[in-house]
This record gives C-alpha cells, structure tokens and sequence, in this order.
C-alpha cells in the first residue's frame, strides 16, 4: 500500500511541475507568437493593396454590422493613399479541407480584387497549400467580386479561378471566403 502511495505522490508531483513549465512555456511565448502574427498581417495587407500607404481600421460599429451578416469577417481596414480611400483590406475565416483557415483579401471601392493571401491554415503540404503560392493567388486580382467568382477545374471562365489539382475544397475555400467579402462593398464601398 505504502508503494501505491509513493507512486501515486510522485506521478502527482510530475504533473504538477509539467502543468507548471507548460503554463510558464505559454506566457513566455504568447507575445512573440501575437507579435509574428501583427506582423504578417502588416505584411499580408501590403500585399493584397500595394498601392495603399496606411491601413487604418474601420469603425467598430460599421465592423459589427458586418459580422452580423456574415461571421466569418474578422477585421476590415481601408487601404488609403494620400488620405484618400483606395478600398479595403478584409481578413475572414473559412473551413478548407484541413480544417480553419483565414484568407485575407483586398478590394477597391467598385469590388474588383487586388490580392489574396492566406493567413494561418492547415492545408496538407504540397496540395491545399498550394493555395499559397502565387500560381494560384495571382488569378484574383481585377477579378470582380460583385458578380461573385466561380471555380473551374479546367481552363478558367472570365469571372473564374482554376482549381488547384487535387485541393478542389480549398479551391473552393478561399474562393466562397473571398466571395463573401462581397458584404463589406455592400455595406461601406462605391
């Protein structure tokens, strides 16, 4: 008995010390991870409006209202020039075949597309990952939003993007998340 006791006490103190160093692991890295990611968002912004010079967030009110139409809209922030708005930068949430995945997408006021990325994801390496390299995100820009885009899996229409082989659900992923920025001209472009 006093054995099962001993190895009990020390099983708990193992689990106690291992809580503790993966409670200290998560504060020490939480603000270098937040960091990384503020910063590839900058990064992605820039590049899905390269002709912006500051991005400045829209009002909290007009961004609620928009998620109440569609909740897979993160943040918004208009993409401006000189103080002029040149359009928006919409990051949103959608479900590829790996699971959660934010694409963040740039418009001018009309709702013609001037980028794509990918933000965080888990598309399997080599196929759904595609979807991050430029063969794939340099079909979208001057694509229009408005009339919605289509995915084609052979030679694209006008409206249309190709398919990447053999990642169709993400094909389609990032085309539904990027069809669904559509609300936020509705609601504050033209």
């Amino acid at each position: 008995m006093k054995d099962i006791i001993r190895l009990g006490s020390i099983l708990l103190g193992f689990g106690i010390v291992s809580a503790l160093l993966l409670g200290l692991t998560y504060q020490v890295t939480l603000e270098p991870i937040t960091q990384s990611r503020a910063l590839a968002d900058q990064q992605n912004q820039q590049m899905v409006a390269p002709e912006a010079e500051q991005f400045i967030a829209v009002d909290e009110s007009i961004l609620e209202k928009i998620q109440a139409k569609n909740p897979g809209i993160i943040d918004i922030v208009q993409a401006e020039k000189a103080g002029q708005v040149l359009g928006y930068v919409v990051k949103s949430n959608t479900n590829g075949f790996g699971g959660p995945m934010e694409v963040m997408v740039g418009i001018d006021g009309s709702g013609t597309l001037t980028g794509i990325r990918l933000g965080n994801h888990a598309e399997t390496p080599g196929l759904g990952d595609n979807a991050n390299k430029p063969e794939f995100y340099d079909q979208f820009p001057g694509k229009d939003i408005v009339s919605g885009i289509g995915v084609n899996k052979g030679e694209p229409g006008n409206n249309e993007i190709q398919a990447i082989t053999g990642a169709t659900v993400t094909s389609r992923a990032v085309v539904d998340a990027v069809n669904a920025v559509k609300v936020v001209i509705e609601e504050v472009g033209q």
